[in-house]
């Protein structure tokens, strides 16, 4: 076998691999101060919920995540491949870039955050079940920070 042979076989084998992910496409709005998007994909119910009730993002448990320091505007849009199955989003603008998302003496978040269905708990984050959706296919997630 040449090595065109092989290139083009290895190259084949990339797309049919690309196409067996799902597109999940995130939008987030309602944006107020800039700072760094901490965002964390979360396909495991235990993973999320060890994340969400702690003072730190775990990295452990994570799926997939985006940390990207974003200006102020209005939307901001995000795509990224996944396997079909269930996950739940939550994310935080880090606004002073401390890694952490910064609460009041209330345990009241002080800077803007968001879950995946715009999902929200009582007196804390949203479970797992309450966050979660399915990716099948090309799907979207609209999110509005709080």
């Amino acid at each position: 076998m040449n090595f065109y042979n092989k290139f083009y076989i290895l190259v084949f084998g990339f797309l049919i691999l690309d196409s067996a992910a799902d597109e999940l496409t995130i939008n987030i709005s309602g944006q107020t101060k800039e700072g760094v998007l901490s965002l964390a994909i979360y396909n495991d119910a235990d993973a999320y919920t060890q994340s969400v009730k702690g003072e730190k993002r775990s990295e452990e448990g994570v799926f997939q995540g985006i940390e990207s320091y974003i200006e102020l505007k209005e939307n901001h849009e995000f795509v990224i491949n996944l396997p079909e199955g269930e996950y739940a989003i939550a994310l935080f603008v880090d606004t002073n870039k401390n890694l952490k998302i910064d609460k009041n003496f209330l345990g009241i978040p002080k800077e803007q955050f968001g879950f995946s269905n715009n999902a929200m708990g009582r007196l804390s984050a949203p479970s797992f079940e309450q966050a979660k959706f399915q990716v099948k296919g090309n799907t979207s997630q609209n999110i509005q920070l709080k």
